[in-house]
């Protein structure tokens, strides 16, 4: 029934109701009205479609997550096939279940995997999703990424592929919020200062991550204070494992917490928190939520 048809039937109805002069003409009229079998009953939302539908699932596990299980020829960086990672081994921000079989995951699993895939897109700005800037070569314009570069530019078909899937998403549902500063000072007066103290027994944070691409936390180069350029440095590197305003999908936060505190299962280095109540644990995650600033430590 088109919109016009029932446009018309409506006026009709209250005409009759209006005109009769048999009530009981219109008390049936209004009955009939109420169960539906005078005027055929519309949804209110009958053209919205609730996502995920079968179809959008089978499109994101042909279209995406195959190529999670795709075979790189090797075990290290950007040689691994991203389920070795982003499986068990990774509480962190991208973890998706451990398949059910060398084939791959069932459409089941796959409906709650799209739930963790769907966190790093940006619908609002495709290109500026995390998919897609994790894997691609930090020349091209992404991000760094401890399982390597994949993409070494935007060419990449599986690039495009991934691209032209996020674009076909619904467009106003998967925006990122908005990401809070991280306080460069704050850290140079605070946070620094929890890599050179050691919990009881342990390794200071320094002699493991103080060089390289895991330079965070360097040693001072001279004396017992960093310089302004290593703190900078330190930062830019921190910037790596952390994801502002959410310290539970930060490495630099679930790397040393304890498996049984909700830490990541692997860490080369000691279990340094117990748990989040760890006042140490809760005050690096509030700086990394942007509520501590400044030079003042709590």
């Amino acid at each position: 029934m088109t919109a016009r048809q029932r446009r018309e039937l409506h006026q009709a109805w209250a005409f009759l109701v209006r005109k009769s002069a048999d009530l009981g003409l219109a008390l049936r009229l209004v009955g009939l009205a109420s169960i539906g079998l005078w005027f055929p009953q519309v949804p209110v939302n009958a053209q919205t479609v609730e996502f995920p539908t079968g179809s959008d699932v089978e499109t994101y596990r042909n279209t995406v997550e195959s190529v999670f299980m795709t075979d790189r020829g090797g075990t290290t960086r950007g040689y691994a096939a991203c389920v070795m990672c982003h499986t068990w081994q990774t509480s962190v921000r991208f973890s998706l279940e451990t398949p059910e079989s060398e084939i791959g995951w069932t459409s089941e699993q796959s409906r709650r995997n799209l739930d963790v895939v769907t966190q790093l897109v940006n619908t609002a700005n495709p290109d500026r999703s995390r998919l897609l800037l994790k894997p691609l070569a930090p020349e091209a314009g992404g991000l760094p990424h401890t399982g390597g570069t994949y993409w070494e530019s935007t060419d990449d078909p599986e690039y495009g592929a991934f691209l032209q899937w996020i674009q076909r998403l619904p467009a106003d549902r998967f925006i990122p919020a908005p990401q809070p500063d991280v306080d460069f000072e704050f850290f140079q007066s605070c946070v620094q200062s929890v890599f050179a103290n050691p919990r009881e027994g342990q390794l200071r944070c320094s002699n493991c991550h103080s060089n390289g691409l895991i330079g965070f936390a360097p040693a001072p180069g001279r004396g017992d204070v960093w310089t302004e350029e290593e703190a900078q440095r330190a930062y830019r590197l921190i910037s790596r494992v952390i994801t502002p305003g959410n310290p539970e999908q930060s490495r630099f936060l679930l790397k040393p917490l304890h498996p049984d505190g909700g830490g990541a299962y692997t860490h080369n280095g000691p279990r340094r928190w117990q748990s989040r109540e760890d006042p140490e644990w809760q005050m690096l995650a509030a700086w990394v939520r942007g509520e501590r600033t400044g030079s003042s430590c709590p």
